[in-house]
Order: C-alpha cells, then structure tokens, then sequence
C-alpha cells in the first residue's frame, strides 16, 4: 500500500496496543520529532536479549565468518592482522552507544586512546562508568557529540570505528568524505555494519527464505517476551520504522556502494545475518542456552542461510578501509 508507507501489519499493532491500554507510548513518540525522537529511542541502556546478537552460537558464527575462527573475535583478528606493532592508536568509535563493542577494542591492546561519541547521555554515561569498573578508563573516553559535527574541530585519528552506527546516517554523498577527513593520512577505518535494505524493506525472496526458516522451529521456541508465538517474519511499513526510529537502515542500501567508492578497501569480509537476524528478531532468548537440542536447532538455521546466501546476499559486512590517497591493494574474502 503506497509504496508500503503503511500495512495492515500497522493496523494489527494498533489494535493490540489498544486492547493492552498501551496507546499513550504510541502517542509519545507521535508528540517528539526528528533528532529528538533518535536520542529519546537510543535512552535505552540496557541490552535486548531477545535479537541474535544474544546468542552466543550466533556470536561464534561471526567470528568464523570475519576471522576464520570461531574462537577469534574480530576487534582480535584486526588488531593483529592491521593494527600490530603499534600501541599507541589514537581511534574514534562512531554511535558507540553503551560503549560494549569499545572495552573490546580497547582490550586489544593497540589503543593509546579510544574516543566513542553518540547523541544519548544516558548512553555516554552508562559507557563511561563501565570503563571505569572494568578498568579501561585510561584508554577509553566518551562524550556526547554528533559526529558530522567533529570535522570542524580539525581532529585527526589514526583509526575510526563503525560498528553497526554507520546505517543510521544519512545523507552518504556528505558524510562519508566527511569521514574520510577524520582520518590520518595512513589511517583506517574499520567497519562493522548492516548493509542490508533500506528502511528493512526486505525483498520477497529475503522473506520467502527467512519464513520458511521460522517454520522448522518448534512453535516453544517461536514464543515471544509477551507469550504471543511468532509466526512470520513481516516487511515492515516505512511509517512505522519513522515512527519508532527516523534514523534506522535510514539509508542502509547506499552505505556498501558509498564505502566502497570514498575509501579504498583493504579486506572485506560478509558474514550473513539476511535470514537469522529477522528469523531471531523477538525470540532470540529462546536459543541463549547451549545444550545439545538448542545447538542442533541452531545448526540447522546456519545451514539454512549458508544455502540462501549465494541468492539473497549478506545484509552484514566486516571492512578495513583507507582513505582514497593510499594505495592498498583490495582483497575480498566471501569465506
């Protein structure tokens, strides 16, 4: 319906809401606008559980996919194939939210500092105390700030980090040389993201694939926080993804394409997720444990995309780029 601006699935929530006496949340979110509406739903500081990047088994299946190995995580794999011998990097993480994927750089040893900006306090500070506790907070720094705002405080960095933020901009022709700026002249920029449909519009052979999926799993396992069983995975209507978030996969088709044509590309290296993220959005938890039967069923769902992959592409990607004006030599790996 017009382009899938609304759906019936719109109407369904509605209702729902309505019944559950939950309409005023909706009401909310209608009441705050733009920017405002971004930094109101990224307040949220505590982890979902219920998407896939709970799972643990899921986790390991990145590190095989981006590393080679399901025992070497990626901010490991970088920091000694790209980063080594140097320990003394000056990064910055863009949208570093919580700051979680930050303490694991910042592991790595390779940082002298690792600065992480993003538009929510609440978030800044939650990063910001949990550095502290873990002890990183000599290496680790966090402060609010919009990102295409840093290139007129004329700082350079010697790495910059997009870690699954770089979807929620707009605007790629601006931003992205905006970026590249941010760079020292031998630096990189090293990105983890969603380059999956715009707005999630996902295409027909994308959801043919991932509700068939849904189908092989026990109805036990399709349950939602609420009670309610999954029992398709939906295309989402364009309003409703304005509605909840104006800045999510605002743009996420172009990102790929966009990166590839400012910076030139070191290593990349697709991991999936086209199938498993929309198949695990809302029942994730029910696959947190890792006993045999949650294990089999898990296998039987990386097999699943392993076969659809070839046809529907990966919606993930893992990237070491540089600036333009350096003259690596690209190396694709779609292992």
């Amino acid at each position: 319906m017009l382009n899938n601006l609304v759906n019936r699935h719109d109407a369904d929530r509605l209702v729902r809401k309505v019944r559950r006496l939950e309409l005023e949340p909706v009401l909310a979110k209608l009441r705050v606008r733009g920017g405002a509406r971004v930094v109101a739903h990224w307040s949220e500081v505590e982890p979902s559980m219920t998407q896939w990047w709970a799972i643990p088994a899921v986790i390991r299946r990145w590190n095989l996919l981006m590393t080679g190995d399901a025992d070497t995580t990626y901010p490991e794999y970088v920091a000694r194939r790209h980063f080594a011998p140097r320990t003394d990097l000056r990064g910055l993480s863009l949208g570093c939210g919580t700051g979680g994927n930050e303490l694991n750089w910042a592991r790595t040893g390779a940082f002298a500092l690792l600065e992480g900006v993003d538009v929510a306090p609440e978030r800044i500070g939650f990063a910001t105390a949990t550095a502290a506790e873990q002890g990183l907070g000599d290496v680790l720094r966090f402060r609010v700030a919009d990102v295409e705002q840093m290139e007129h405080d004329g700082e350079r960095f010697d790495v910059l980090l997009g870690l699954q933020s770089l979807h929620h901009f707009d605007r790629l022709d601006e931003t992205l040389p905006k970026l590249s700026r941010l760079l020292e002249p031998d630096g990189m920029f090293v990105v983890d993201e969603f380059v999956g449909p715009t707005r999630f519009q996902w295409t027909d052979r994308q959801l043919e694939a991932a509700n068939a999926l849904l189908r092989l799993l026990p109805e036990e396992r399709r349950r939602q926080p609420d009670g309610r069983v999954k029992h398709r995975v939906v295309r989402p209507s364009r309003m409703s993804m304005v509605l909840d978030d104006p800045s999510e996969a605002v743009d996420a088709a172009s990102l790929l394409p966009g990166l590839r044509r400012v910076f030139d590309v070191v290593e990349e290296r697709p991991y999936g997720g086209t199938l498993l993220h929309i198949v695990f959005s809302g029942i994730a938890h029910n696959f947190l444990e890792p006993d045999p039967e949650t294990l089999a069923l898990l296998d039987r769902c990386f097999a699943a995309e392993d076969e659809a992959l070839p046809e529907v592409g990966h919606d993930f990607v893992a990237l070491v780029c540089r600036p333009r004006a350096g003259t690596p030599t690209a190396v694709r790996s779609d292992s």
